[in-house]
């Protein structure tokens, strides 16, 4: 017992970094008990202070993250919400919870790097998991079409932020420049291809309209960033290639955007008619469409919000006298993060947000980090279509990454 006890307190920072490698591996396979997880992380890093092993550095990100999270408590007593706030407020914590700890941890290269293949191992058991659960439902009902496909196939995570761990992980094999997140090349070839390819399973919007901005941007900050027109070219001819045969080798995909441009199109030729006159069932972005609708009428009535808990109530009395009761029973948000922010927090909690947005861009582009690059593009957009720190999956994502990446210094920075 003596023996284990003195183990543990000289071997604490290797226990330490390992304990973040399993959480960014698990939280991923079972989401249901990433409170757990956290739970033990703050455990070890109250035992690691008091020991004098980790130090507190904070950086303005993580104090812009935790005062995101002080902006929804304080906006229960401000607007009087009701008590089922509580369980949104437990969802929030995460913003508090985990820059906190990462404030302690002493996040160099070799860690994070670590911390970065333990996403990617984790992406993986979802992917076969996801196929195993698809194989079975095919086995039973014999729909294999429905099966492999959005909700069916992605039961773990909603198919928006699955294609959000994928597509990060694919940033992650193709800019690893020292070959040192995966070192095999053939191995970083079968990655960067399955976790591309499994987004036709997904069929999430967010996640092909990303794909086509990184094919677009990331050649050119390359070429800007390390120089040569020969580089530009090669990369812009071989990821069109890629992004082109991505997006429309699938009728779906091809019909989802044309649907979205149509719908586009006649709202804003005419917006009151398009709002009232939708027949039921609604498709995916019909919906979104008259959820931003709405939802922007109440940030424009209430410019500083109307707190945490209450914005279902206020959807419900913009929609039912539009005639649309059903989606009001649903109690949908508003399906933009953007927008779910200013509802809930107002003006000063959408400049609090945006500012961590642009912060985080002005470091990757200033330090040539193409990796926290992707990944803030990558949150922007799926912000663009779903409320994405509204559930646990978004919140521990993007909180995690962004504070864990935000932690690398200059010197330490290499590419990521």
């Amino acid at each position: 017992m003596l023996f284990t006890i003195s183990y543990c307190m000289d071997n604490f920072l290797k226990i330490y970094h390992r304990s973040f490698v399993l959480f960014s591996v698990l939280w991923l396979i079972f989401p249901k008990f990433s409170s757990l997880l956290i739970i033990w992380l703050c455990l070890l890093t109250i035992y690691g202070t008091i020991k004098k092993q980790l130090v507190f550095k904070p950086n303005i990100i993580l104090f812009a993250m935790m005062a995101l999270f002080g902006a929804y408590l304080l906006s229960i007593f401000v607007h009087g919400a009701p008590l089922s706030s509580l369980k949104f407020l437990e969802n929030k914590l995460s913003l508090l919870i985990i820059p906190l700890i990462i404030s302690f941890y002493p996040a160099k290269h070799k860690e994070l790097i670590n911390l970065l293949r333990g996403h990617i191992i984790g992406c993986i058991a979802l992917i076969s998991i996801a196929f195993y659960h698809s194989y079975q439902c095919n086995m039973a009902f014999g729909e294999s079409l429905r099966c492999f496909s959005t909700t069916n196939f992605s039961q773990i995570h909603h198919p928006s932020y699955f294609s959000a761990f994928l597509i990060f992980s694919s940033v992650l094999v193709i800019l690893d420049k020292s070959n040192t997140i995966v070192p095999n090349k053939p191995l970083r070839i079968i990655l960067f291809l399955a976790t591309l390819l499994v987004q036709w399973n997904l069929g999430a919007l967010a996640g092909f309209l990303t794909i086509i901005l990184l094919v677009l941007i990331l050649p050119f900050l390359i070429s800007v960033f390390e120089g040569g027109l020969k580089k530009l070219i090669l990369s812009y001819s071989i990821l069109t290639i890629i992004g082109i045969g991505f997006v429309f080798s699938s009728k779906e995909i091809k019909a989802d955007f044309s649907n979205a441009l149509g719908f586009l199109k006649n709202y804003y030729e005419n917006p009151e008619e398009f709002i009232r006159n939708r027949t039921y069932p609604l498709e995916g972005n019909e919906t979104r469409m008259i959820l931003w609708d709405v939802s922007t009428k109440i940030c424009l009535k209430h410019p500083l919000g109307v707190g945490l808990g209450n914005l279902d109530f206020f959807m419900q009395e913009e929609l039912e006298p539009l005639g649309h009761g059903q989606l009001a029973a649903k109690q949908n948000n508003p399906h933009n993060q953007f927008i779910q922010v200013t509802a809930e927090l107002g003006l000063i909690g959408l400049a609090l947000f945006v500012f961590i947005i642009i912060y985080l861009l002005v470091i990757a582009l200033k330090q040539r980090r193409l990796i926290l690059f992707s990944l803030v593009l990558a949150f922007v957009v799926f912000c663009l279509f779903e409320s994405m720190i509204q559930r646990q999956s978004g919140i521990i994502f993007f909180c995690f990454w962004f504070a864990a990446l935000s932690k690398l210094d200059e010197k330490n920075r290499f590419v990521l």
